[in-house]
């Protein structure tokens, strides 16, 4: 496939799947990639062998699955798109938080690059409203489930941007640009006690690793 032939829907979702959970930890596998976009594994074989065939991914059953060059590319421009329509719908027609990233599911396969790049202009936001970068930034954050202890964090970014997790995070001010504190955590248990803007909470282990935490300083909020 030529860099000119558009590709459809369903190929962006599974290229942008594989891109973000390929940071992740033991994320990327067939089994991921189904619970992720919420089909059967089966589905899943079916397309790594379609993206694989187009020439988005190396793929062997069982083995690792890993983006091309092109397949980057493509991945990488949906992202932005996806992005980029967060911001709008959070910034200009003021969409709640929780409903910003299904609604830019929806979008972010109807925009013209036209379209895109007056969004881009118009907004100059260098991240989404969960954090996440736009452009290629660096990306010096860490999960609060890895960083250290009593020390002052800012929290850089959102990794979960499902509703229920990010309503969960909304009630508790544990959003971007919020100054918090790792103050414990139970070696055998599931809860990590945190200080959050002066006020002591405890959040489950699979929250905490999917907020993403820095030096105050690192940190940029639009």
């Amino acid at each position: 496939m030529t860099q000119s032939q558009p590709v459809s829907g369903a190929v962006e979702e599974y290229l942008e799947a594989i891109c973000r959970l390929r940071g992740k930890r033991n994320a990327l596998s067939t089994t991921g990639l189904a619970e992720r976009l919420k089909v059967t594994p089966a589905s899943v074989t079916g397309m790594l062998k379609r993206l694989a065939a187009l020439g988005f991914i190396t793929y062997r059953r069982y083995g690792r699955i890993e983006l091309t060059r092109e397949g980057e590319r493509q991945a990488r421009s949906v992202i932005r798109r996806h992005r980029l329509a967060e911001r709008l719908l959070a910034d200009v027609l003021g969409v709640p938080l929780d409903q910003v990233h299904a609604e830019a599911c929806r979008l972010e396969h109807a925009l013209s690059p036209d379209v895109e790049n007056r969004i881009a202009e118009r907004l100059h936001a260098e991240v989404c409203p969960h954090g996440n970068p736009i452009g290629s930034a660096s990306d010096r954050s860490i999960s609060l489930l890895d960083a250290p202890a009593n020390r002052p964090l800012t929290i850089a970014r959102l990794e979960d941007e499902s509703a229920e997790v990010i309503r969960y995070l909304v009630e508790r001010g544990l959003l971007p640009g919020a100054a918090v504190t790792v103050k414990r955590r139970e070696p055998l248990g599931s809860a990590v006690e945190i200080e959050v803007n002066g006020q002591a909470q405890t959040i489950g282990r699979a929250v905490a690793e999917t907020i993403w935490v820095a030096r105050p300083e690192r940190v940029r909020v639009a």
